[in-house]
């Protein structure tokens, strides 16, 4: 994913399997100790397939045509030209079609497109049209080449239109020009849920962390933010906090209202049991997790050793939270647990070898909407998309 080589560097770099497990695990505990973000690291600046659109019919390409005609309008010849006709159909025009290019929607994905209608929206006086082009700063829409830099000068007219959008876009920004290893501390104690109904935002000060910016974005009910900050603490095995959060984002992220059913439904089958006959323990919990992760008499099943540590997660147990953050801290691609990975790990939580490999195992497709400005698409274009962006999969 471009934007972000570095982190991309650590995500798809793995200890070698020739690697003896004391290194391996002092080598995980050393990047966990940097404060490398586990299982939901910051949306990345430009996927290589924002999603999978359905192909466009005739009366889509019919209303993109109609919508290019608004946008690139002319003035009526014999009358004095304008250097730019200013209207709200215009001006309405290319913004649509700047999130229409950017998304695939009734077109193919064309960042350049996207980059040259927002910039149109920009000149003809659409107040969201920053956030179009502090997302191609971010993503190197017209270049190919990301450039965080650039962004900063639009979050400030944005910040006006949109507090917590540009909030969440500078925490991405700060999360590129950061140092790697520098990217924030695990989640903290009281996670904001709820966003306020508030007055203005402030701009924040140049000092102020990058975890602070992305709780400042969820106060101000930035759906994305919500989001991310859900799927930390789901890397963390804080579910019950992590389903508030996905909830408080659900009316406006597809992604969040996705985690929130897929979480609740696993919830649901924790409670159910944990209120059997034999309650367990954190500790039994955890003890059952290692046993499917080892193949410890029975069959090594990496889905159900996730599940069982999750659980084991929840009701407290401190090994169990540090195992899922090494879990995630590596996923493979498409959103599928790294069975190597999860070897390397069970070897060194032994000292000794495991069994045979498992089949890969897939893990429960945790959601990010495509970019932040997803939410900013009509419905009915984002209803003509095939799905959305497995968190798992993304690397920092």
């Amino acid at each position: 994913m471009k934007g972000v080589p570095r982190a991309y560097a650590l995500a798809l770099c793995g200890c070698c399997a020739g690697l003896v497990c004391g290194s391996v695990l002092a080598g995980v505990q050393a990047q966990a100790a940097a404060g490398a973000e586990p299982v939901a690291p910051p949306m990345p600046a430009a996927p290589p397939a924002l999603l999978a659109p359905a192909p466009a019919d005739a009366a889509q390409r019919a209303r993109v045509e109609a919508l290019r005609a608004a946008a690139s309008a002319v003035p009526t010849p014999g009358r004095t030209p304008a250097p730019l006709m200013k209207t709200p159909a215009q001006r309405d025009a290319a913004w649509l079609l700047g999130l229409l290019a950017l998304h695939g929607l009734g077109m193919p994905p064309d960042a350049p497109q996207a980059q040259h209608w927002f910039e149109r929206a920009q000149a003809l006086g659409h107040s969201l049209a920053p956030a179009g082009l502090a997302w191609c700063a971010l993503q190197g829409c017209g270049t190919g080449q990301p450039n965080p830099v650039l962004a900063r000068p639009w979050l400030e007219p944005l910040r006006r239109a949109d507090p917590g959008r540009a909030q969440f876009l500078e925490w991405l920004v700060e999360q590129q020009l950061a140092p790697l290893g520098a990217l924030g501390a695990p989640p903290g104690p009281a996670p904001v849920v709820v966003p306020h109904a508030a007055g203005p935002a402030h701009a924040l000060s140049a000092a102020t962390d990058a975890r602070t910016l992305l709780r400042a974005a969820a106060q101000s009910g930035n759906a994305q933010a919500l989001n991310e900050l859900g799927l930390e603490l789901l890397a963390a095995g804080r579910l019950h906090e992590a389903l508030a959060q996905f909830n408080a984002a659900a009316p406006r992220s597809d992604a969040a209202r996705a985690n929130a059913q897929l979480l609740g439904q696993r919830l649901q089958a924790s409670t159910a049991a944990a209120a059997g006959p034999a309650r367990h323990t954190a500790h039994d919990w955890l003890l059952q997790a290692q046993s499917y992760h080892r193949g410890d008499g029975v069959p090594a099943n990496y889905s159900e050793a996730v599940r069982l540590y999750q659980i084991a997660a929840s009701a407290g147990d401190a090994t169990a939270r540090r195992m899922l953050q090494l879990i995630f801290s590596r996923a493979a691609p498409g959103g599928q647990i790294d069975v190597a990975w999860m070897q390397q790990l069970a070897t060194a939580e032994l000292a000794a070898t495991t069994g045979p490999a498992a089949a890969p195992a897939t893990l429960p497709r945790w959601q990010r909407d495509p970019t932040p400005l997803w939410d900013l698409v009509p419905l009915e274009w984002r209803s003509t998309a095939q799905g959305v962006v497995a968190a798992p999969a993304m690397a920092r």
